[in-house]
């Protein structure tokens, strides 16, 4: 009969929320961009990370292999991140995300280890990189950063093909231009990809496009 090196249900109960609030600190950052990969999807990354350690080491006991644990979960990680990249056009969306659930689950798998300093210093570094250095990101590197505005438009009220010869007129670089249709809500969904755009730019145009009629909603990602 197998006997397993079993971590102390206190110390499992411990690390699992650990990890599972890490988790949840930078999905909370990811939740109100409005990105794939929110709340829910990074504390359950995280959580999950943290398990599958566990499980590794009850399992292997002394004989317990952490390049064998860590290969395995950055391998099935991969292929999760892989699934929120999207390319528009000429833009990449979703590589950041994408990032972030590499990152998280090793966040989880310290947990898992009971790493508590690596942890909290991992957490506090991803949440920092997500908040304040995207706004030094958008000060340094905004003359060639790509912008992607998405537009929502009231089907009888106006047309993409206006909508492209609007953006065309104001000497914009319109690198990608999706359209889908909803035809229970009767509006068209626009993604236009626009490269050579400052942030505040981007904004402006924003909030412009936003109060002309038939727009409903728009969104700057």
């Amino acid at each position: 009969m197998v006997e397993f090196a079993y971590v102390a249900w206190p110390v499992m109960l411990g690390r699992l929320l650990m990890a599972a609030a890490a988790g949840a600190v930078v999905g909370i950052e990811r939740e109100r961009r409005d990105h794939p990969a929110g709340f829910r999807t990074l504390l359950l990354v995280s959580a999950g990370s943290c398990l599958f350690t566990l499980v590794s080491i009850a399992v292997a006991g002394e004989d317990y292999d952490p390049g064998r644990v860590a290969a395995g979960i950055i391998t099935g990680i991969g292929f999760l991140g892989a699934g929120t990249i999207i390319r528009h056009g000429g833009t990449v969306q979703g590589l950041t995300t994408a990032a972030s659930i590499w990152a998280v689950s090793a966040i989880g798998m310290a947990a898992g280890i009971g790493w508590w300093e690596a942890v909290v210093i991992g957490t506090a570094l991803m949440f920092v990189s997500l908040t304040l250095l995207k706004w030094v990101e958008r000060k340094v590197f905004r003359p060639t950063r790509p912008v992607l505005l998405r537009i929502e438009l009231d089907a009888s009220q106006l047309l993409p093909s206006a909508l492209r010869t609007d953006l065309a007129s104001r000497g914009l670089e319109v690198t990608a231009f999706e359209v889908t249709y909803d035809d229970d809500a009767e509006t068209y969904g626009v993604s236009a990809g626009l490269n050579h755009l400052p942030q505040e730019r981007a904004d402006e145009l924003a909030e412009t496009l936003a109060k002309r009629e038939g727009v409903r909603a728009v969104k700057v990602t």
